[in-house]
């Protein structure tokens, strides 16, 4: 069954192929800043990919709309767009030492896929 890490807590939540990245951290109560609700009209849910992009969805046209045509260069992502095929996907926030650790700390556990998450101010 797929699933999803979020890092650094280590929550790990199983999900359904085709479920958006967005969603799975929803459903789980894990915080991802948006207007829209997963409308993909706001763009605030961006998701930098790590590693491991071919176990996500292609990058769309509502994403093209919001982040432009450098996904090559950037890998940035809405997470209400990028959805997770099959097996596990791992997720980083960035506000916690850097992706590059928490791959490390996952590789043991399958990751595929890794995503950095925007920070949030508080306030």
């Amino acid at each position: 069954m797929p699933s999803i890490t979020y890092l650094p807590a280590g929550t790990r939540v199983d999900c359904a192929a085709g479920e958006s990245v967005f969603e799975v951290a929803r459903r789980a109560g894990i915080n991802v800043t948006t207007a829209c609700v997963g409308k993909a009209t706001c763009g605030l849910c961006r998701v930098k990919v790590i590693a491991g992009e071919q176990h996500l969805s292609p990058f769309n046209s509502a994403e093209r709309k919001h982040l432009g045509n450098v996904y090559f260069i950037n890998k940035l992502r809405l997470s209400c767009q990028a959805r997770v095929g099959a097996g596990h996907v791992g997720i980083q926030s960035s506000g916690d030492g850097g992706a590059q650790n928490g791959a490390d700390a996952a590789a043991g556990d399958g990751v595929d896929v890794v995503v950095e998450l925007p920070a949030t101010s508080a306030g």
